[in-house]
């Protein structure tokens, strides 16, 4: 059941927009993994009362999809998918996260908006090694991009949300 709602709400978005990677090698190329677990988090109530909290931001869905790459048994890292809106139009992006919890990489996966609005993959590297003990804050920790302001606070709140979800569900 959790599988078909998840997939009626990403498939018609991935079917419109510009797909640039699959999460599941991304996620395994990351950390080098022999394998990529898929996991659907369904929140309760406190756990999104946590997650509006830690994440400071409001929170539109209760339902998330989890990356979990392992090397044999032992878990070496985190994807965690995150749709938002830009301006009009969804942004797919994956949020590679360590076992430190610190940012490993930000890959947009599918991007409804014109392509001049994505940030460019430097501006992406900039969140490396981030957690959830940096404010993560355009013009504070995060630099403001130009011409793709929207789509830079879109990712830099993902960040916060995706580092937050992971403190709270981590498998």
């Amino acid at each position: 059941m959790m599988k078909t709602v998840l997939f009626l709400l990403v498939v018609p978005l991935l079917a419109f927009a510009q797909v640039l990677g699959d999460p599941v090698a991304l996620t395994q190329r990351t950390f080098g993994a022999k394998s990529v677990e898929q996991q659907n988090v369904i929140l309760n109530d406190v756990q999104m009362q946590q997650l509006v909290k830690a994440s400071q931001q409001p929170i539109e869905t209760k339902i998330y999809r989890l990356y979990i790459a392992k090397n044999d048994l032992k878990t070496v890292g985190y994807g965690v998918l995150l749709n938002k809106k830009v301006r009009t139009k969804t942004a797919i992006s994956l949020y590679l996260i360590d076992m430190n919890g610190k940012i490993k990489s930000i890959e947009i996966v599918a991007f409804n908006e014109p392509i001049e609005y994505l940030p460019t993959k430097t501006w992406l590297d900039g969140f490396d090694n981030k957690s959830n003990t940096n404010t993560l804050r355009l013009n504070q920790d995060i630099p403001t991009t130009t011409g793709a302001t929207l789509s830079a606070r879109a990712i830099t709140d993902g960040a916060r949300v995706a580092l937050s979800l992971i403190d709270i569900v981590k498998p």
